[in-house]
């Protein structure tokens, strides 16, 4: 165990130096500079000014002479100093910290203590009403952005009922409450359906019926068996979350303007603080790292097959030599000879005459004898024939998909925003962005069913000029991770070795970085826009579609009919285009269906937070972003982008479900 928590550790070297570069060149590619909102401000600016300021933030010299600077400074344990401010890094960081590691910790229990009875009682009852209002409960929490929710519960606690403050942590304990309820939320949601899966697996188990044949109460069952044996994925889950929300606070921390990490490293990116975001960047990054480390430990503690892999190499081959002599046949005991023939011979077949039951098929022409005429025995093959045909594996698919309602209505909202899609391409777009002031603060009625904003704006023509950008958003992000995940995955996955180790390690360095921070640097990078949005959104996922596929090729790659096709010399690229990946493609096309609304969900908090499609757009994340200041007199410019936003990523996330249980009856609720 301490040689591998010592080798992760030795690997955060690697990673650091990595990371630093990645978001230190990123950022040197943006445009502008640190000095540029110094220049501003000064009044008759001189080039000679210029220069000086360029002298004093080393911009005079190359990128490599800043960054070998900076990481000398970081060596020696400095972070150095704010830009613009001038005040130390780490001293910002640090008091800021404990605020973001707070609210995390918040939403980790509220997640907990709500997710795991819930998630407990609807295993208990699966099927019954408790499983269908958890299940419904998950799914809507999935689907629901974090900062829409943010927004509404400051209107409802905050400003109607004036329960509890909205954010800025000067109010004591009672700050908390709103922003650790919304932090926990897709905890709440995730982990409620991981407990109910990982306790159906386990309710039904061996050891379950006989700790209950042996009168042990049902409370003790389940607390200490059933949830004992179901802890890994649920902690696994959990420190996954707790990581997210480290590196995600940034979203939830502007919306309850919350002074943590995450509002700083926003505020050091807009402005170009090259030294302040490389600092908050890196040490995230080493808080992830060390977070995920610390759930790979826990492992060990909770479950005695993992805790037995780390057994030192000593005590396994003292235990393999005991065990080898336990198992030598004593030298007293006479051998056994057994003839040959009697060997060979099969032992006889006994029957049970009086308990013989008919043919399977007899059963089956007794049951369709009453829906086809007597004594007419072609009738009856016909009429079992067409009942009990074979179907085809897709035709299989879809009629496992046709059965499943949920995924039915989400393939139906789907339909229904393809043409909201195709209806915006005859909306003009002036028409969508012209001002009427006569009609501002309009609010929902027949003349505009969703009201108006501040400048007159039909939010309704609006709201389904958006469908276009997330959609496209939401399909492009998951074009862009699919094919560089599904290439590297494919040459990873395929050929092993050092292929394999490069690409993994790639994977990793890249999911070192949380995805919404490096999200925040490409959009800075490359400017604010749809298309440079898609990629903002796609490569922070590229490492999940890595591992997805190269686990889908290692599973198939060693099969009877892959081996078939070396021998008969087939190219790789042909054996694995046509052999290895068609049959693997099950779990890559959940996973993007899946991630086409986790997608939309980044998309928009990155419009939210300043870094997606610009104004006049009408973006989702942007129009609740821009009307959140008029939440009180105008509420509904607020709801009704998000609740397009949840409609939406619920109707991929019940297509995705539907899909999973249909390419893998096992994972049917």
């Amino acid at each position: 165990m301490i040689r591998y928590i010592i080798k992760r550790v030795l690997l955060l070297i690697p990673v650091i130096i990595i990371v630093s570069f990645l978001v230190f060149a990123l950022m040197e590619l943006a445009p502008g500079t640190v000095i540029d909102s110094i220049v501003a401000n000064l009044k008759n600016a001189t080039p000679e000014d210029i220069a000086a300021l360029e002298a004093q933030y080393d911009l005079d010299k190359p990128m490599v002479y800043r960054y070998g600077k900076y990481m000398l400074n970081l060596v020696q344990g400095n972070l150095g100093n704010a830009d613009l401010s001038g005040i130390s890094v780490w001293d910002t960081y640090a008091n800021r910290l404990p605020y973001t590691l707070a609210l995390s910790l918040g939403g980790l229990i509220v997640g907990a203590v709500v997710s795991i009875p819930l998630g407990i009682a609807a295993a208990r009852r699966a099927g019954k009403l408790t499983d269908t209002i958890a299940t419904t409960f998950s799914m809507i929490g999935m689907s629901m952005p974090s900062f829409w929710l943010g927004i509404l519960l400051i209107m409802l606690f905050s400003q109607q009922l004036k329960w509890l403050p909205a954010g800025d942590a000067v109010n004591g304990f009672s700050s908390y409450i709103l922003p650790s309820i919304c932090t926990g939320l897709m905890l709440m949601a995730t982990s409620t359906r991981l407990t109910r899966s990982s306790m159906l697996e386990v309710l039904n188990s061996d050891f379950l019926r006989t700790a209950r044949a042996k009168g042990v109460p049902e409370k003790n069952v389940i607390r200490t068996h059933a949830l004992g044996n179901a802890w890994i994925p649920i902690i696994t889950n959990m420190g996954m979350a707790l990581s997210i929300m480290l590196a995600g606070s940034a979203v939830i921390e502007v919306a309850f303007t919350w002074p943590g990490v995450g509002r700083m490293l926003v505020n050091a990116v807009l402005a170009r603080d090259v030294t302040t975001a490389t600092g908050v960047v890196i040490l995230t990054s080493v808080l992830y790292v060390f977070i995920n480390l610390i759930v790979d430990v826990i492992y060990a503690f909770v479950d005695p097959r993992i805790k037995s892999q780390y057994v030192g190499a000593n005590t396994k081959r003292k235990r393999h030599a005991r065990l080898a002599i336990d198992q030598q046949e004593p030298e007293n005991e006479p051998a056994v000879f057994i003839d040959s023939e009697e060997l060979a011979a099969p032992a006889p077949l006994e029957t049970h005459e009086d308990t013989a039951e008919p043919p399977a098929t007899e059963e089956i022409a007794q049951a369709a004898r009453p829906y086809a005429p007597l004594n007419e025995d072609a009738d009856i093959y016909a009429l079992v024939s067409r009942k009990y045909r074979k179907r085809s594996r897709m035709g299989e698919v879809f009629h496992r998909l046709g059965t499943n309602k949920g995924a039915i209505a989400g393939l139906v909202i789907i339909i229904g925003l393809i043409v909201a899609v195709i209806a915006s391409l005859f909306i003009n777009f002036d028409s969508v962005t012209a001002s009427n002031m006569q009609l501002r603060f309009a609010p929902p009625g027949p003349d505009a069913y969703f009201g108006t904003d501040n400048m007159g704006r039909d939010q309704f023509i609006r709201v389904i000029y958006g469908t276009r950008y997330s959609l496209f958003i939401g399909f492009g992000g998951v074009l862009v991770a699919s094919i560089f995940g599904l290439i590297l995955g494919v040459f990873a996955g395929y050929y092993g070795k050092l292929a394999d180790e490069l690409i993994m390690r790639f994977s990793d360095i890249l999911a070192s970085v949380p995805g919404m921070l490096l999200g925040m640097v490409i959009m800075i990078v490359m400017g604010n826009g749809t298309g440079n949005l898609v990629i903002a959104v796609g490569v922070p996922a590229i490492p999940i579609f890595i591992r997805i596929t190269r686990a889908s090729i290692l599973s198939i790659r060693d099969n009877e009919y892959v081996e078939a096709s070396r021998a008969i010399g087939f190219s790789s690229l042909r054996i694995v285009f046509t052999n290895i990946l068609p049959n693997g493609l099950a779990p890559i096309i959940v996973t993007v269906t899946n991630y086409i609304g986790v997608m939309i969900i980044v998309g928009s908090s990155l419009s939210f937070l300043g870094f997606g499609v610009p104004l006049p757009h009408p973006e989702w994340g942007t129009m609740i972003a821009n009307s959140r200041v008029f939440i009180h007199s105008a509420p509904w410019l607020t709801l009704f982008p998000g609740l397009f936003i949840m409609i939406t990523v619920l109707a991929f996330n019940l297509l995705g479900d539907g899909l999973r249980d249909a390419l893998d009856p096992k994972q049917k609720k």
